[in-house]
């Protein structure tokens, strides 16, 4: 996983020169925004930095030594590494209260200071990824509430759980960094549609993983078709906006 975020590390230093620069912590994808509520990376031009991983909630908006702010709002942070002598990666939970546009990110570590912006869109979907074959993995639980793989696919005409982030709005208000629960389900604005092998999959929920602040839970039933099966691709769409392309296996 680190040797992918080191290499759109040195994608990003090299392509925007910047000391500070946010991508979609479940795609990674360097093309697009993303959006208030979601889980972010941002690489920034640092060293010395202290790995740290946050192990409690609700997540911390200070984690070895470093403070990220979103146009002044700070967020809730998860993990902290240096990646190279000068490049350290944070992922951080981008504010739900930040609105749309172009906005100032400051990152300030123990000795020093850096400024980037981040362009943040209304949904900016991407689904979490477990390896890096082409398509790769995706985090997806099959019904039986194991992790789907080539060992243990899913079944057809049964639900799956996919993992992501960045759906865009939701019905329900809820507080940075704190698990959402289940009272109510926070469930997305948008239904999202789901293609499984290019096919719509009925979609079940939409909403946040009631244990996990800013986790995406998608649950769809696998078509019940015959040649749906192996290894095959599952992308998402919402609100205009598609995620990166993962696979699920199927029985």
């Amino acid at each position: 996983m680190y040797r992918k975020l080191l290499l759109v590390s040195l994608l990003l230093c090299s392509a925007l020169q910047a000391q500070v620069a946010v991508v979609n912590a479940a795609s990674f994808a360097t093309n697009q925004g993303v959006a208030a509520g979601s889980w972010a990376a941002a690489f920034v031009t640092v060293g010395g930095l202290t790995t740290a991983t946050a192990t409690t909630l609700p997540f911390p908006t200070t984690l070895g030594g470093v403070r990220l702010t979103v146009n002044g709002i700070a967020a809730p942070l998860f993990d902290v590494r240096q990646i190279t002598a000068q490049q350290a990666q944070v992922t951080f939970l981008v504010p739900a209260g930040v609105t749309a546009g172009l906005q100032p990110v400051a990152v300030t570590a123990p000795t020093t200071s850096t400024n980037g912006t981040v362009r943040i869109i209304s949904a900016a979907p991407g689904i979490f990824e477990k390896e890096g074959t082409n398509p790769p993995k995706g985090a997806i639980i099959n019904q039986s509430g194991i992790e789907n793989s080539a060992a243990l696919p899913a079944k057809k005409g049964e639900v799956i759980s996919i993992y992501g982030t960045g759906p865009g709005a939701f019905k329900t208000a809820y507080t940075d960094g704190v698990a959402p629960g289940a009272a109510p389900l926070v469930e997305t604005k948008s239904t999202p549609q789901v293609f499984i092998s290019g096919v719509v999959a009925e979609v079940k929920y939409s909403g946040l993983n009631p244990s996990s602040p800013g986790l995406w839970q998608i649950n769809v039933v696998v078509p019940n078709l015959a040649f749906i099966t192996g290894k095959v691709p599952v992308s998402i769409f919402i609100d205009g906006v598609d995620s990166n392309q993962v696979a699920v296996f199927v029985q």
